[in-house]
């Protein structure tokens, strides 16, 4: 009875077994027929596949991109199922899922770009109903020309935007930038930079470019009213790269460049220059030889001199202060997101070696951006960048190794650096280039840039939201440098020491109201601002000399014999109220108006606060019922005009300038103690106010075949009044000069760009973009004027009416007095001109008086250029990708420092030039002789600085996708990057961009090569 019990039982469960496993079956098979793999293949209305487009799950993050081919496959995806298609320039497409059968999509392109959305300033705005002169830079441009510098990289993308290469450096070229030119005369022409929401005042290469999604050139009046009195100069708007909820992305950037110096003037060698000393000693000779002395004019070589030339050596000076520099930039970021929260970080490490010896810079950079959606209508988000950046170490002078006399030496018997190069009384030709070296120098600052936003939109009206914009920024820098027993000036005053420590704090908070609704065919977009901002200031900086030994370095203040210290402080206050009301009718008429007061507590009580208007128009012609359907239509896809008139103020003046100041004068007493004195060196300038700009601009956006070419142009008109300048006055007031609101200039110019996507296939595209700008600022007023009460010159100044801001303003060099001179046909002087020996430099006779004087003087030209130009061809074939780049100037004239006759000191070195001699009757260069007055008036050599030159040129490639569907990667890319390689111009010195300093470092050509994945 058991045995049949237990068999029973064994049965039920076998069959309960089986029952479970086929149940288990049933259900795996059902589940397995609610997913499948969904592939297709997206292409344009022209047949091309669609490399790159996203295609996502709808309601999901689980996607994919598509292959070159256009193909995409996604797995274990539900039956019922919407895929989203989307890609840059088209239109997005919602497909439904049907059965397993291939997805064909066929992407438009949306020529229009109506969705398209730039930043303006306090929110984004469609580009379809952009009324100012607004110009965007893309990511894609910049990681187009990798540089430790983002400056360098928008060089020649925008016309209007112009940035001028001063000198090279570790991190990066110094430049100066300008929007349009010049406006002021005297006051800071730099325009206003916006880093995610927060004024940013320091140096470009603080910025880390990895990070920066893109740029916003903000230009016209009506574009840039909206940040008032800051922004006269226009503004440029940088937006980091924010989060994305689709999926996370980890990315690892890394590049390493070569820095080759180039252009080195070709300056004398050992052996020339002893024959140039030589010559020039012999010919200025008054001593006869004698048996004793069979050469008297060798007394004024020095013994290093005597040594060195015997020897059959020189020094190289400028090879031995330079070498080849070296850059390596390591990027690593997270962006990503879940739900309603998106973050991206990323972390920079950037390590800088420059062209000059010693000089270094080091950049370690972590951002953090997060936007968190709490509820339907409240959301926060936090923009933050945390920078550490080390610029310690000494560097080789440079404009000492152009200077240094090749006979001096470099090092001392034992290698050591030898401080004083060779022998001579004056610091000014003795101190070797590489002194500085030997110095300890410690420079630390850090800085932290913080955003954050508190958004709530109002649940009960559609449209209306508030913000709550706050902004901090606090930066503290550390530097210490001790020149010690081993250097020039440290062996003569037993070490200096010099400490330099400040900090400043800045906030900024600002309250936001906007209002964006449609109500049919209207649309509104308003904006109202109150905001506030401070800045401190603190600095403290000790000196001290004389120290026991060089053990502690900068560490030691405190056993210093001597030391000394200064302190100084400085607070400003910013108060301003802004509306700006867009209005939209049909996609067709398009209005903007702005008003902004803005209050700067450095100008004078009764001018605190300044109001700046601005309004625009625009008018979408493409968009109106008698363009479309039209034959036209096929040829001019859009079309709009733009007009904007505005205000804007300057208020580029420091802080207390219109209050009066004491300095300090120490006396002595009756018992010979010194006391403290103290006198007027500044008055008051209670009603100093600002500088303001009204400027106009009128401009054409077009759209022409779908696309294929996409141009704007624009022209514009502008006058400032009440500019910022010093005026003289009797120094019996205890000061010479005042500051005030004076004098006015105007400016004009034309930009142009255009785009044209020339060849567009499966396997190979080219497109082009070619921008131009021309502008001319000139000076109306200056405060002086005739007995006629008419404007007049400042010469003094070099500021002339009716020219630009800056000119050369000279003698004319227009050759060398000959013997044979019709003037002076017998060698001898002309009795009219002072200076007309043979070997003299002769000049342009102006005014046709007799003799060469001040009257004689006049404009060589303007140091702005009068055009600038850019282009880029993009070239595409498979998985390649070629860029090249090129930037021209033209129209500007500069100084040539190299040429300079003052150098003639034989005291140091100078260029190989072609000397006048009677039997080399040059007209190019005055005779070899210590008698500087080969140069009577001093007059300099100037030449144009036009110039062509291939910026970049850029090399990449990407591995196909389908390589890596295997791997956790997702994108695999290698590129070379080559700037400055090669130049086209008629200047004859280091670089037609240095023309304000040829001693500078000299320019590079960089090489760079770099690696980019995504995970």
């Amino acid at each position: 009875m058991e045995n049949k019990k237990r068999r029973r039982v064994s049965w039920l469960c076998k069959r309960w077994f089986a029952g479970y496993v086929l149940l288990m079956f049933v259900f795996v098979q059902a589940i397995a027929q609610q997913t499948m793999t969904i592939t297709g293949n997206v292409k344009d209305k022209l047949g091309e596949p669609v490399i790159g487009a996203n295609v996502v799950i709808k309601g999901t993050s689980t996607g994919t991109i598509t292959d070159v081919d256009g193909n995409f496959r996604i797995p274990n995806a539900p039956q019922q199922a919407t895929v989203v298609v989307t890609f840059i320039g088209y239109h997005t497409r919602e497909v439904a899922v049907k059965g397993n059968a291939p997805l064909n999509i066929m992407l438009e392109e949306d020529n229009q770009t109506l969705d398209e959305v730039v930043v303006v300033g306090y929110g984004v705005q469609r580009k379809s109903d952009l009324t100012g002169s607004v110009a965007s830079v893309n990511s894609k441009t910049l990681e187009q020309r990798p540089q430790t510098n983002i400056i360098q990289s928008l060089q020649g993308t925008v016309p209007g935007l112009n940035i001028t290469i001063r000198g090279t450096d570790a991190e990066g070229s110094s430049s100066t930038t300008r929007i349009r030119g010049d406006n002021s005369i005297s006051a800071d022409n730099k325009p206003l930079i916006i880093l995610d929401g927060i004024p940013f005042d320091g140096p470009w290469s603080e910025i880390n470019p990895n990070d920066v999604a893109s740029v916003e050139v903000l230009k016209d009046a009506s574009s840039a009213a909206i940040y008032g009195a800051r922004g006269s100069n226009g503004v440029i708007l940088i937006t980091s790269k924010r989060g994305d909820a689709s999926r996370l992305t980890v990315s690892y950037d890394t590049y390493v460049t070569i820095d080759k110096p180039i252009n080195f003037p070709n300056l004398m060698n050992g052996e020339e220059f002893w024959k140039y000393k030589l010559e020039a000693l012999m010919d200025a000779n008054t001593t006869p030889p004698t048996e004793d002395n069979p050469e008297p004019w060798m007394g004024s070589f020095t013994p290093t001199e005597l040594a060195v030339h015997a020897a059959g050596t020189d020094t190289d000076w400028l090879d031995l202060a330079t070498q080849n520099g070296l850059k390596q930039q390591h990027n690593l970021s997270f962006r990503g997101g879940s739900g309603k929260t998106n973050y991206f970080i990323s972390f920079n490490y950037t390590n800088s070696r420059g062209v000059a010896v010693g000089n270094e810079f080091k950049r370690y950079n972590i951002r953090f951006n997060l936007d968190q959606e709490f509820t339907s209508w409240l959301k926060f988000s936090t923009t933050t960048q945390m920078g550490y950046y080390d610029r310690s170490g000494s560097s080789a002078t440079i404009w000492r190794a152009f200077e240094m006399n090749p006979l001096a030496q470099a090092y001392n018997e034992d290698g050591t650096i030898r401080t004083a190069a060779w022998e001579d009384s004056s610091e000014a030709f003795a101190v070797s280039p590489l002194s500085d070296l030997n110095n300890k120098k410690k420079d630390i600052r850090t800085k932290v840039i913080t955003n954050n936003v508190l958004e709530i939109k109002v649940p009960f009206i559609p449209g209306l939201s508030y913000r709550l914009n706050t902004g901090y920024t606090f930066q503290m820098s550390s530097y210490k440098q001790y020149q010690g027993m081993d250097t020039y000036y440290g062996a003569r005053s037993n070490g200096i020491l010099n400490t330099d420590d400040w900090h400043s704090g800045e906030w900024i908070i600002e309250n936001i109201v906007t209002y964006n609704r449609e109500f049919g065919k209207h649309r509104i977009f308003f904006t109202g601002l109150y905001s506030a901002q401070s800045k401190e200031y603190e600095q403290n900086t000790m000196e001290g000399k004389d120290f026991p030994n060089d053990v502690m370095y900068y560490y030691q203040m405190s056993k210093a014999g001597t030391a000394s210290g200064s302190s100084s402080y400085y607070k400003q206050n910013h108060i301003s109220q802004m509306g700006r009301l867009n209005y939209t009718y049909d996609d067709r008429y398009l209005l903007t108006l702005t008003a902004r007061r803005d209050g700067y507590s450095a100008f004078g009580e009764s001018s605190k606060f300044g109001i700046f208007p601005s309004v625009a128009v625009g008018w979408n012609i493409s968009n109106e019922s008698f363009f479309q359907g039209k034959p036209i239509n096929d040829i001019i896809s859009n079309l709009k005009y733009r007009f904007s008139w505005g205000k804007n103020g300057n208020e580029a003046i420091s802080a207390y300038t219109t209050l009066p100041n004491l300095s300090t004068f120490n006396y002595l007493n009756d018992d010979h103690t010194v006391a403290y004195g103290f006198y007027p060196s500044k008055l008051a300038s209670p009603n100093l106010g600002w500088e303001t700009t009204t400027s106009i601009n009128t401009g054409i956006d077009f759209t022409l075949w779908n696309g294929r070419i996409q141009s704007s142009l624009d022209v514009y008109w502008s006058r400032t009044r009440d500019l910022l300048l010093s005026r003289s006055i009797p120094t019996i007031n205890g000061t010479g000069s005042i500051t005030e609101n004076i004098g006015q200039t105007k400016n004009n110019g034309v930009e142009f760009q255009i785009t044209s996507n020339n060849i567009t296939k499966k396997d190979f595209s080219w497109s082009s973009t070619f921008n131009i700008s021309h502008y001319r600022t000139q000076i109306v007023d200056v405060g002086l004027y005739d007995e006629n009460g008419n404007p007049t010159d400042d010469v003094a100044s070099r500021w002339f009416i009716g020219e630009p801001i800056s000119v050369n303003y000279d003698y004319k060099f227009i050759g060398i007095w000959q013997i044979t001179d019709p003037n002076n046909p017998n060698g001898q002087q002309d009795p009219n001109y002072r200076y007309s020996i043979p070997g003299y430099m002769k000049y342009e006779d102006v005014d046709g008086v007799n003799d060469i004087s001040t009257a004689d003087r006049q404009i060589i030209g303007s140091t702005i250029p009068k055009v600038t130009m850019g282009l880029v061809n993009n070239f595409r074939y498979k998985d390649f990708t070629l860029s090249i780049f090129l930037n021209s100037q033209l129209g500007r004239t500069a100084y040539n420092a190299l040429y300079d006759v003052a150098t003639n000191s034989y005291r140091q070195n100078r260029l190989m030039v072609d000397f006048w001699t009677p039997e080399n009757p040059t007209n190019k260069y005055p005779k070899n002789s210590l008698d500087t007055s080969v140069n009577p008036m001093n007059a300099g050599f100037y030449e144009k600085t036009d110039f062509l030159r291939i910026q970049d040129l850029t090399l990449g490639y990407k591995l196909p996708e389908r390589w890596l569907r295997n791997i956790f990667l997702k994108r695999v890319e290698v590129y070379m990057n080559i700037k400055n390689l090669a130049t086209w111009t008629s200047w004859t010195g280091m670089d037609p961009e240095y023309i304000d300093d040829q001693l500078a470092t000299p320019p590079v050509r960089s090489f760079t090569f770099g690696l980019k994945l995504d995970i």
